[in-house]
Formats: C-alpha cells, sequence, structure tokens
C-alpha cells in the first residue's frame, strides 16, 4: 500500500489491467508488489497501531506526548490492542480506471488479497511462512509461488504492526520530531521513522486531533518517494480509519483508494490464508 522510486509512467501502468487481460493483470500485481505496494498504503490507513519505535532522548518527551494523543485518538491502547484481524473491501483509481479490492488481514502476519475486473483476478496470500498467488482468468486457474523479491514485501506487508504504538518497547527503530508546521488544516507535527538506522517515513500528525494527514515514505538515502494522504476518518468498533487515501509522487496523483466497508475481527480461520489446491 508503494516504497520505491518510480516514475508517472510506470504508476500509471497499474490501471491498465481492466482493458488489458490477464497478462496486464499479472503485471500490475507484479507492479504493486515490486514497486507500489499497494497494501502497505491501506496498512497505514487502517493499522496505524503498532510499529514500535523508540524515540531519540532529547526529543522523547514531546514525541511521547504526541503518540500518546494519536493513540488516544485512535479508540485507545485497549481498543488497539483488541484488534486481531480485519477485512477491508473498496476501489482503487488510476489513470481513469476502477477496480475492486479485498484485503483480510490477521496476527501475527497472514495476509490475503484479491484485485479483480470483470471474470479475471488475481489473488495473492502470505500464511507466515509461504507466500502465494492465484490468476483466474475465465475457466482457466494458475497457482504459482511468489519469487523471492515479491515474497519479501508481501512479508513485510503482512505484518499486523505498523507505525506509531507502543512507541518504547524495540531498539531498532528510531522516531524523531523534525518540525511543526502549518499548513490548511491547522499545526502538524512531522515525525520521521527510521529503520535500522535508516530513513523510512515522515508522518504528518494534525497537533490537536492526532490523526496521520499525510506519510511520507522515503528512499535509502533520505530523499522523499511516494506521498498519501488520509481523509475521512470514521469510527468502525471503537477505532478509527481512514476511508480515503490519495497516493501521489510530486504534483501527480498517482491513485485514490476509497473504502466502502471495514469489517473489524471478523473472525478468520488461519487456513484462509494457505495456498489453496484448485
Amino acid at each position: 500500500m508503494i516504497y520505491s522510486r518510480i516514475t508517472i509512467t510506470e504508476a500509471l501502468v497499474v490501471g491498465c489491467f481492466l482493458c488489458g487481460g490477464l497478462a496486464c493483470l499479472i503485471r500490475c500485481v507484479r507492479f504493486i508488489l515490486s514497486q507500489m505496494r499497494f497494501f502497505l498504503i491501506l496498512s497505514s490507513v487502517f493499522l496505524s497501531f503498532s510499529f514500535e519505535v523508540l524515540a531519540d532522548t532529547g526529543d522523547a518527551l514531546a514525541v511521547q506526548r504526541i503518540l500518546e494523543r494519536y493513540t488516544e485518538t485512535l479508540g485507545g491502547s485497549r481498543a488497539v490492542e483488541a484488534l486481531s484481524s480485519l477485512s477491508i473491501e473498496g476501489t482503487q483509481t488510476q489513470n481513469g480506471k476502477s477496480y475492486h479490492f479485498l484485503m483480510r488481514k490477521k496476527r501475527p502476519d497472514s495476509i490475503r488479497y484479491r484485485l479483480n475486473a470483470g471474470d479475471t483476478s488475481i489473488i495473492c496470500g502470505f500464511n507466515g511462512r509461504l507466500g502465494w498467488q492465484r490468476s483466474k482468468v475465465g475457466a482457466e486457474v494458475t497457482i504459482t509461488d511468489l519469487p523471492a523479491d515479491q515474497l519479501a514485501v508481501l512479508r513485510d506487508e503482512a505484518d499486523f504492526n505498523s507505525p506509531l504504538f507502543r512507541h518504547l518497547e524495540k531498539s531498532w527503530n528510531a522516531i524523531t520530531l523534525i518540525e511543526k508546521e502549518l499548513v490548511e488544516e491547522g499545526y502538524v507535527n512531522v515525525l520521521e521513522v527510521k529503520k535500522f538506522g535508516k530513513p523510512f517515513a515522515r508522518y504528518h500528525l494534525n497537533a490537536r486531533s492526532g490523526l496521520i494527514l499525510k506519510r511520507v515514505r522515503m528512499n535509502a538515502d533520505g530523499t522523499p518517494s511516494l506521498e498519501t494522504h488520509y481523509r475521512d476518518y470514521r469510527e468502525v468498533d471503537g477505532c478509527q480509519f481512514a476511508f480515503e487515501a490519495e497516493n501521489r509522487i510530486g504534483d501527480q496523483q498517482v491513485s485514490l483508494v476509497k473504502i466502502e466497508t471495514i469489517e473489524v475481527n471478523p473472525g478468520l480461520l488461519s487456513f484462509y490464508f494457505e495456498k489453496p489446491r484448485n
């Protein structure tokens, strides 16, 4: 839900599968997995709950207060910790084309998502050990294991944990308050997160509400990559979720994600994430 440096031309390829059949849909999914990582965007929108970070000593207190406010706004630590699984359904529009998706995640590290257009669909899944892909066009079905590069991406996406909650528990991540800026929505706290000492992302949190307004994915060299803007927060079972996410590179829109339904703790069984036989 999106991570490495990509061009606008590459990003627009994602929308082509609606009129290009299975081969184009497969290219779409490969692009999502290797370049855009679409569902990490979704993870940030809905699962900004548990990627633990350790604040630098100089601004540790300020960071702690910001993240405490953030956790409180989400619904509180008890509500967040009670989340064990999610089912998220909606549409993504790119280059004037729309397609339907269904993503389901289960603690600690299982994920399954489906993209479909007409009678053509692709499902990718990870059960904590194995990543797989099932493609279907008409009556023809193909099931394969994911190659190593795509598996690594999906494994990251499968982690139910994600930024800015329980931030003093793990030392291999670091978070810093880098600035407080004034934007149209009011004052925003900008937090920079590093993983294993390398730039990861910057989060722009509304200083009053504590909600994430924007996330900027960072390249390894510290330059900004993809921007995700979060809107239309709604409460579902005591937790706040953004129902719209706009992804941009510079001044260009890459995609617009609109959520139709979110189901909290739908009771997903582990076998749902296993590689299918047919």
